[in-house]
């Protein structure tokens, strides 16, 4: 995939910009707070439907503006493609791909697929189970529809029997419910941890050798938290459900199943979260983005973009020269202050106060 151009009006501080991007490395240059940073928030939200830094769209508009939009022409195997976001304070998110208006968010995830890579992506490592089960999602659902429709269907689920586990009926009439929802339940999981283990399969081996190579001397395991024993996965969790069907009704929730699963990251057998270093742990995280690149370009034929916002900074030269080598080979957008040093072939784009120069 080759981003092309990039029009912004009225996101975040830019008011009307164009960007043009080429294939390789493209460095998004200027001092803090220009805006190098919303620039690589919009092409991830005409990826996955959302901003990956704030939760309210409206929030993204411009300051005293009514309406954003986001329009972005790019090429994939298939063609030319085009993608629209519309942003209003009044209404609903609008999104069009290739001037068609697209209904569901599930029609846009996978139509244009990134990498994104962002100080904030040490909570990968370090931070709570969720940010590791949002990373497993949004990395498969990018390559796989039926997944993501799994998991919609999961959560819708998931709510029905946990409103059941709290409400006030009597504890027979809770089990009789729960009879129904729990094999659904059980159905649907089993279909989104096989795709995760398949998934964690892939990644682990190129993670390993991304990490070797960028570090020299440390070895990267990665283990998906559910273990896979002797019975089909859908017998396990059924079994399991029944032994604690008494405890979930007492604590009002579900206590098991995706939901509630983890990514494990071990350095040297060392748990990364617990023992690894800031900068190990931010190398891991950067690891993992880099094989997901990998991943992906496996299943669907082509590289992702791949997004890097202010990762520069943070490695010693060596390591910056090693990430550099590897980003050539699929078009990078890499925001800093200041260009690095390299012999390599790069596209500048210098970014200030919303604006390109």
């Amino acid at each position: 995939m080759e981003i092309k151009e990039v029009k912004l009006n009225n996101f975040r501080n830019y008011s009307q910009a164009k960007i043009d991007f080429k294939n390789g490395l493209n460095f998004i240059v200027g001092k803090n707070a220009q805006g190098k940073t919303n620039l690589l928030e919009s092409i991830y939200i005409s990826s996955i439907g959302k901003s990956p830094r704030i939760r309210k769209d409206k929030l993204i508009i411009k300051f005293g503006e009514e309406r954003a939009k986001i329009d972005i022409d790019f090429f994939t195997l298939a063609g030319k493609k085009n993608i629209q976001i519309f942003l209003d304070k009044q209404n609903k998110k609008a999104i069009k791909i290739n001037n068609l208006n697209v209904l569901k968010l599930t029609e846009l995830v996978g139509c244009l697929s990134v990498v994104y890579f962002s100080p904030d992506e040490l909570k990968l490592i370090k931070e709570v189970p969720e940010d590791r089960r949002t990373f497993l999602d949004i990395s498969i659902s990018q390559f796989d529809k039926n997944y993501l429709y799994n998991l919609l269907k999961y959560d819708k689920i998931l709510r029905q029997r946990n409103t059941i586990l709290k409400s006030n009926e009597s504890i027979n009439s809770k089990i009789e419910q729960l009879k129904l929802f729990t094999p659904q339940l059980v159905d649907t999981a089993e279909k989104i941890i096989l795709k995760r283990l398949e998934f964690v399969e892939n990644l682990r081996p190129i993670a390993k050798e991304i990490h070797k190579k960028i570090t020299l001397d440390e070895d990267l395991e990665i283990e998906y938290s559910y273990r896979p024993n002797d019975k089909p996965i859908k017998e396990d969790l059924s079994e399991q459900f029944e032994k604690i069907i008494n405890k979930e009704i007492e604590l009002g929730y579900t206590c098991l199943g995706p939901h509630r699963d983890d990514l494990e990251f071990k350095i040297n057998g060392l748990d990364c979260k617990n023992f690894a270093s800031q900068g190990q742990q931010r190398t891991v995280a950067l690891v993992v983005k880099l094989s997901l690149m990998e991943v992906i370009k496996n299943e669907i034929n082509e590289y992702p973009i791949l997004l890097l916002d202010d990762v520069l900074s943070e490695l010693d030269l060596a390591r910056q020269n090693r990430l550099l080598e590897f980003s050539t080979k699929y078009q990078t957008l890499i925001t800093c202050t200041n260009l690095p040093e390299t012999n390599l072939p790069y596209n500048e784009i210098k970014i200030e106060n919303g604006a390109v120069l």
